[in-house]
């Protein structure tokens, strides 16, 4: 016997048997039961959400010679007919392999012959964005004004690439993704129907691979059942899937909050040697992160820190050509440095209790330190000093250098602050001062707060002094405009007193000025000239 795939065994033979998209059945079947149904109908939406079979029984229902109300009744002749695949008078085109002139030339000429069994004549053309120019142009006037007899429902993913001269002549149906409770509702009636033992939490990660789609959802149902012989879990859809189990998810995400780089790795190491895919590893990290950030009320802020990094993760995957477990890796000893700076106030806490008697001082001393730093004051400070006087020379040399961090992106003491580092861009630079640019306001904070930590870092591998400073790139579009605005005033940049210097004093004459820009410079070319032009645009 030949076997019938699941998705299309139990494609719904009327209205009520489809899973969700009531707005749409809803209309048609008021346009059915008050005779007011329009010429040309325009399916669009998501793959997989019933474009296709809504279509067939809206075919279907308005040729039934025995209608019950808006159902079918799937006996009358009619009926029979239009179900069976030697129908002539419904008229399923695949407009993906059918997209050219002729092939629209041709039903225009069979248009006007009168359907042979049925009261109508439906084209239901599919993927119908896939028609060529030519081919939409020589639709226009039939599908403006059909014959009587004659009804268009075109279906399309993509309603961006339908003309709008094609659009304004048809009735516009969006189509949403299948809500999670009608797909686990639809999935538990087949699994009664096939007498497939399955759980409610495999019935979830079912639903989670299918991203509201039904077709999809039936044909991963399928494959699981033919592996499972109908009796599925929830670790067998993952393991089919290339998915770890929900227990390794919580330990990484566990070991990445508590900065225990060694643990994610020997997890990351286990999914990779067991053949898991690493990007669906972050995709449920990245779930996981989410449902915590609402239910979880201590770790609020830290879930909230890794998942921006998740997603930057996630969308690095999505565009790299390398392996995905390398950018894991990497990124993973970055991720696990959000907690770096807690971690490092706590030791330093602990190495001064065991030397001072009064713990009750060092802690007014540390508190006292944090509210006395001003981050504002520190960045105007250090991107004036590193405005004056830059260079691209200077520029350039570090940019060089800052490769070679990478080779210390594994250490075991430092690995951490280092790949925090090679986050940040190096943008403008002179001999003294170092402007790096972040993406998120965390990392610029942190690195600003514990400066004298990175600038350490800087100067053990790479065997450089530089006073460090980080801003965002919204941040440094604002300083950039007000140098060009300096410039074009012929106004000069001068090194402002450095607090923030370890000893305190200016380690350069603050009375060194960069010299006047001649009135005939361009000042835009001068900027392009000094600073990363990748991050220059000049307005």
């Amino acid at each position: 016997m030949e076997h019938l795939a699941i998705y299309r065994k139990y494609r719904p033979k009327n209205f009520d048997d489809v899973s969700g998209q009531k707005i749409v059945i809803n209309i048609l079947k008021n346009a059915i039961n008050n005779n007011n149904v329009s010429h040309a109908y325009l399916f669009t939406g998501p793959r997989g959400t019933g474009k296709t079979s809504i279509a067939k029984i809206f075919a279907r229902t308005i040729n039934c010679e025995s209608l019950d109300n808006d159902k079918p009744c799937n006996k009358c002749s009619s009926c029979l007919n239009s179900m069976s695949k030697e129908c002539v008078d419904i008229i399923e085109i695949d407009a993906a392999s059918n997209n050219g002139v002729d092939e629209i030339r041709e039903l225009k000429s069979k248009i006007n012959i009168v359907p042979t069994y049925l009261k109508y004549k439906i084209y239901i053309i599919d993927e119908v964005h896939m028609l060529s120019i030519g081919a939409f142009n020589a639709l226009l006037k039939t599908i403006e004004e059909p014959p009587s007899h004659v009804i268009f429902v075109l279906a399309t993913t993509e309603l961006n690439k339908v003309p709008p001269t094609i659009l304004s002549r048809c009735q516009i149906l969006e189509f949403k993704k299948i809500s999670r409770n009608d797909m686990k509702q639809r999935i538990k009636e087949i699994c009664n129907k096939e007498e497939i033992t399955i759980e409610e939490t495999a019935i979830d990660e079912i639903i989670d691979l299918s991203d509201g789609c039904m077709r999809d959802a039936l044909s991963f149902l399928e494959k699981i059942n033919a592996y499972c012989n109908k009796k599925i879990n929830a670790e067998d859809v993952r393991n089919i899937n290339g998915k770890v189990s929900k227990k390794i998810i919580l330990e990484l995400i566990e070991s990445i909050i508590n900065n225990d780089i060694n643990a994610a790795l020997i997890q990351i190491n286990y999914a990779y040697d067991n053949e898991y895919e690493i990007i669906y590893i972050v995709e449920d990290i990245i779930k996981e992160l989410e449902k915590n950030i609402f239910e979880n009320t201590v770790n609020k802020t830290k879930y909230i820190d890794i998942l921006y990094k998740m997603i930057d993760i996630y969308d690095k995957m999505k565009k790299s050509f390398v392996n995905n477990k390398i950018i894991f890796e990497l990124e993973l000893l970055n991720c696990c440095n959000l907690n770096l700076q807690e971690n490092i106030s706590r030791e330093i806490f602990l190495k001064e209790k065991e030397n001072v008697k009064n713990v009750e001082k060092i802690r007014e001393r540390q508190v006292k330190n944090d509210d006395d730093f001003d981050e504002s004051s520190f960045k105007k400070i250090r991107i004036n000093n590193s405005l004056t006087e830059a260079n691209k020379e200077s520029l350039i040399k570090i940019k060089k250098d800052w490769e070679k961090l990478q080779n210390y992106a594994f250490n075991k003491d430092d690995g951490a602050i280092v790949c925090c580092l090679m986050d940040g861009i190096p943008t403008v630079a002179n001999d003294q001062y170092l402007v790096l640019l972040y993406q998120h306001p965390t990392e610029c904070n942190k690195v600003n707060k514990e400066y004298n930590l990175f600038q350490n870092i800087i100067k053990k591998y790479l065997d450089l002094n530089y006073n460090i400073v980080a801003i965002t790139k919204e941040e440094w579009e604002i300083f950039k405009q007000e140098y060009i605005n300096k410039k074009n005033l012929n106004q000069k940049y001068s090194f402002l007193d450095d607090p923030f210097l370890n000893n305190n004093k200016l380690k350069v004459e603050k009375t060194i000025q960069k010299e006047t820009v001649k009135k005939n410079e361009n000042i835009d070319d001068k900027v392009l000239e000094l600073f990363d032009t990748e991050y220059i645009e000049i307005k």
